[in-house]
């Protein structure tokens, strides 16, 4: 691959970095995302992610530290090296781990056909990006491996979603869906158990339904809820509800997912118990 030594913010590969991290447009067309974060980076590397890597930007200093601690062939990647100032110019977090990974991605559009009992979330125009990336995080703790997005939602990719996953953005599946009603057929080809999760009355308690077959939860975005389409959508007449004990009126969004696939997996007695 090769070495490039960045010595100016005008650099074009500088610009290119910072762009990718600023821009949800250039992180669409280049189909990369920005990953840094000493615990991030390594997660990510402890999966077979390498070959997702489309540079490394690092320092003089950190070559060494991704050769000799993290065991990394440098001679198979693209690498930026600045110094401890130009990048602190774009790093996003208070650290001294000085590595950022540009990471490929695929926007793919089509689930996966699959005959086991994983299950899947919508999330509908969800915004808070720490929401989101925890989400990925909770996916990939309980093996759910795909999670379906309205167009209106956060950017999947943008760093702060990136860094609230925790480097396990890759193990889970993100697919934006141009509208509902592809959505609907999607979950009718698979065949899912569809549930709508709600905090309003009525629905039946998620303790109490039955969830051993292969479901599709679908949570509306943080504060407004469901939008009129859904609300009023025929096919969702399979309203849960969490009980709660107290004056919350409701869950984190976070929360509740991860409440569904916790109790989802429970029932399908997949979840081992610690020695």
């Amino acid at each position: 691959m090769g070495i490039t030594y960045i010595k100016s913010k005008n650099n074009q590969n500088f610009k290119f970095i910072q762009q990718i991290i600023k821009s949800r447009k250039k992180r669409s067309l280049a189909k990369l995302y920005w990953l840094e974060g000493e615990k991030n980076v390594k997660t990510f590397l402890s999966f077979e992610n390498k070959k997702s890597i489309s540079k490394i930007v690092t320092t003089e200093k950190f070559c060494s530290v991704l050769r000799e601690d993290i065991e990394l062939d440098l001679n198979r990647f693209e690498i930026f090296i600045l110094d401890e100032k130009l990048f602190k110019e774009f790093s996003l977090i208070n650290t001294k781990f000085r590595v950022g990974l540009l990471v490929a991605f695929d926007r793919t559009k089509k689930p996966l056909i699959s005959n086991d009992h994983t299950d899947i979330l919508y999330l509908s125009d969800v915004q808070d990006p720490g929401n989101l990336g925890t989400i990925i995080r909770s996916c990939a703790a309980m093996n759910v491996r795909e999670i379906w997005l309205s167009p209106n939602s956060v950017d999947p990719w943008s760093p702060k979603v990136i860094r609230s996953s925790a480097g396990y953005h890759s193990m889970v599946r993100i697919i934006v869906f141009n509208s509902f009603s592809t959505v609907m057929e999607a979950s009718s080809k698979l065949m899912l158990a569809t549930f709508l999760l709600s905090p309003e009355k009525g629905g039946v308690s998620l303790f109490q339904q039955d969830l051993r077959m292969r479901n599709l939860f679908i949570f509306g975005s943080e504060g407004k809820g469901f939008p009129k389409y859904l609300k009023e959508d025929t096919h969702l007449n399979n309203v849960l509800v969490i009980p709660q004990v107290g004056t919350v009126d409701s869950l984190n969004l976070s929360v509740a997912a991860s409440l569904c696939i916790v109790e989802s997996r429970r029932q399908k007695g997949l979840l081992s118990t610690a020695t």
